[in-house]
């Protein structure tokens, strides 16, 4: 279930001292990291330590790289593996759970088939027969004959909510990271970021966020698709009905856990939006929908 490439903060301030700046590319996403309040040494010794926690769960759980410790796993279920990459199984199947099986982790098999039809489309998958089986996992042991999960719909915030973690435990309390659809900012001189939500329609944003020590995460399926007979089909897939999900262009999702935001973002996309806002009165977020219908619905807590 991969996660949008969204970059769809167009406008981010809120510092205006000395930054640092660093892009990486981790996750199939330009990752954009700046740093301030810090010296140029501390800077560029947070930047290191950055990249190697990116490039650590990239090399764990990329689906479509062969030697990443998930692909092993995906080919053989007895694979043993790192205790990082089973608490982001972990994750999973709790949210598998969580979500009445809508979240599941499990469905590498079907997501694959759709991405091979957007590198080529020449006919549509026929995905009815593809079967789908939800992650059994009891005392850290996989108990499926065989797996194929993708970790796409968590891993992306759960790292950055890390990167985040590492720079505060380590004095750094001033920064911005956007990971495509998916920022986290800590404080700011002046006491606040602008961050932008882009349009699905068009190159404006229609909503600005204006705070610190948040994140904002938003999933859509109107940059990465392909158009195929007049239809849009995008990569964010629903596992009841097998096909890209159609309920909404947009929604995003501000809170102050990454990873938390990372995974409601995903599941809110395949839900239709009155399931969403009863879902969501368990966590303390706020939500924006764009609708099919280009209406934009906020959350009954969003101020």
């Amino acid at each position: 279930m991969k996660k949008v490439l969204l970059i769809f903060i167009l406008l981010l301030t809120g510092c205006g001292k000395q930054e640092y700046s660093k892009n990486l590319f981790y996750m199939d996403t330009i990752i954009n990291v700046k740093l301030y309040n810090i010296s140029e040494s501390e800077a560029n010794e947070a930047f290191a330590e950055i990249e190697t926690i990116y490039q650590k769960y990239e090399q764990l759980t990329n689906f479509y790289d062969e030697n990443s410790e998930l692909s092993k796993l995906n080919n053989d279920v007895n694979y043993e593996i790192s205790d990082d990459l089973m608490e982001l199984i972990k994750i999973g199947y709790e949210w598998d759970i969580k979500t009445n099986g809508l979240l599941n982790i499990n469905i590498g098999n079907l997501t694959k088939v759709w991405h091979d039809f957007r590198e080529n489309p020449i006919e549509l998958p026929d995905v009815d027969n593809i079967k789908i089986e939800h992650l059994k996992l009891e005392d850290n042991k996989i108990l499926n004959d065989k797996v194929s999960i993708d970790l796409g719909a968590i891993t992306k915030g759960y790292v950055t909510e890390k990167v985040g973690n590492y720079l505060e435990e380590n004095g750094i309390n001033y920064y911005l990271i956007n990971a495509g659809g998916n920022v986290k900012v800590g404080k700011s001189n002046k006491g606040y970021y602008n961050i932008g939500i882009a349009s699905p329609i068009s190159d404006e944003t229609f909503e600005i966020v204006k705070d610190e020590n948040i994140s904002v995460v938003t999933s859509g399926g109107y940059e990465r698709f392909y158009e195929y007979d007049g239809v849009m089909y995008h990569h964010i897939i629903d596992p009841n009905t097998k096909y890209p999900a159609n309920y909404m262009k947009s929604v995003t999702v501000i809170g102050e856990d990454s990873g938390l935001c990372d995974i409601l973002s995903t599941t809110l996309f395949l839900m239709d939006i009155d399931k969403g806002k009863e879902f969501i009165k368990d966590y303390d977020v706020k939500v924006i929908w764009f609708t099919n219908d280009n209406e934009i619905i906020k959350s009954d807590n969003y101020e």
